[in-house]
Formats: structure tokens, sequence, C-alpha cells
């Protein structure tokens, strides 16, 4: 993902800046803990509820964790958001998982499901690869410029274009509407790559 560090830094600098700055924050799809270290260092008092339904993914961030002091602070949970209870959160992040998800009802459960654990107005900061308009052209171009063959970048596309359920844009603002958020601005935009602040209506 183009730009995928300053991600991080701005989403977990976006929580760290509200007021009252959120103590328990829940990270749904955490994979292997990019944005978890990134929000924990900005964030030393909070507690993080992290889930994954991959138990490979979910010891790397473990691991992580454990190296930059933040695991006592972090419970992980293997498995499904669904699986876990209802407690209350006072922030949510969502990065890189909507896409995997067909939009057959699957991505607006989720959506939902985060909204069910959050309090009124609490935020979520969602991250996700949304359907272009210039059939990727742009990020094939920026692959190439980054040292990739023509044919790794066009393996790239093609395997974005089959199998991530990509939707508009718009389409992306309906669910999060749907499932109870209000959009209060997008944080980054870059080849089809979305970074969206809603909070819990």
């Amino acid at each position: 993902m183009p730009g995928y560090r300053l991600v991080l830094d701005v989403m977990a600098s976006t929580l760290a800046a509200r007021r009252p700055q959120p103590t328990c924050v829940l990270v749904p799809g955490c994979g292997t803990g990019a944005e978890l270290s990134a929000a924990a260092l900005a964030m030393p008092d909070a507690l993080f509820t992290a889930i994954d339904p991959s138990q490979g993914m979910l010891d790397v961030a473990r691991h992580k964790a454990k190296a930059d002091g933040s695991h006592a602070r972090i419970a992980f949970h293997h498995g499904l958001l669904d699986e876990t209870g209802p407690d209350l959160h006072d922030a949510a992040m969502l990065s890189l998982v909507l896409h995997f998800l067909p939009d057959d009802g699957a991505k607006r459960d989720l959506l939902a499901g985060i909204a069910r654990r959050l309090s009124a107005g609490a935020p979520l900061l969602l991250v996700d690869a949304v359907k272009p308009d210039d059939d990727d052209a742009a990020l094939r171009d920026w692959l190439r410029r980054r040292g990739h063959s023509s044919a790794e970048a066009s393996a790239v596309i093609e395997r974005m274009q089959e199998s991530w359920h990509r939707v508009p844009l718009e389409r992306l603002i309906g669910l999060l509407e749907q499932a109870g958020f209000h959009i209060r601005e997008p944080f980054f935009r870059a080849f089809g790559y979305l970074g969206i602040l809603a909070e819990r209506a």
C-alpha cells in the first residue's frame, strides 16, 4: 500500500490527539499488529482489544507487542468479532480488512458489529482499498516506479481486481452510514486506498 507507514502514524496521532483520549480501542482484523504498535506507542495508557481469525498473524502481533512492551495492555482474541463479548470501546481501527469481504452483507455486518461495540461519538479510523475510477492505472505506474517489472505490476493489479472485493467510495460511505456511523472526514487517499474518520452516531 502506498504511504502505509504514514497512514499508521496518522491513525495513531488522530486517536492520541482526541480529548478525552481513548482508553479502550477495538482493533478487529488486527493482522500482524502494525496499527496496534503505532497506536500503543502514541497512547501509552490505552488498552486494546485485538482480534484476528488467523492464529499465525495473531502470534506475530503478540510477538511485536512483547518486543515493544505493550503486551500487557492488549487483549488478544483468536476468532471473529462476533465471537467476542459486547463490551463497549471508545475508539476502533479497521485497517485493510473490508476489501477481503464480499459485499453480500459481510461488509455491513462487520461494520455494524464494530458500531455495537462503540460508545456514542466514538471514532472509527478506517483504511481500505476502494474501487478506483482509472482501472488502477496510477497504481500500476507507481509500482513500476518503485522498481517492479511490468509483469510484476500487472500481477499485483490482476490479483486486486480478481480476488479483492473493492467497492466505490460512495458505496463504502453508504455501508458506514447503514452501520450507524457519521462520516467526519477523509485523512488519506492515494492510488485507490482511502482513510476515513467516522464517528458512532
